[in-house]
């Protein structure tokens, strides 16, 4: 079994209020459990409108495969948000 995880410290713009975060939050979220089948949550930041920090989890049977999918996931990020993504931690477990 491996694991791969990822942790994102982003900035958000454009944001005006915890209620206008918390819906771009969970639209990403949403967005990325579809597209790429990870686990992920808002895992800090909470009541910090201009950021956050977003964890994903994925399991898979190939190294490979994992830092495959961490890596997209993390390019697709930067590019879907009206922010950036200012620290990605990957780590895979093995």
């Amino acid at each position: 079994m491996v694991v791969g995880k990822c942790l994102l410290d982003i900035r958000l713009y454009g944001v005006r209020s915890l209620k206008d975060k918390r819906r771009v939050i969970q639209s990403l979220l949403s967005r990325l459990q579809q597209k790429f089948g990870v686990s992920c949550a808002e895992v800090g930041e909470n009541d910090t409108w201009g950021r956050a920090l977003v964890g994903m989890a994925f399991v898979t049977n190939e190294r490979r495969h994992a830092e495959e999918v961490m890596r997209s996931a993390v390019l697709w990020v930067e590019g879907n948000i009206d922010g950036e993504i200012l620290n990605a931690q990957v780590d895979i477990i093995t």
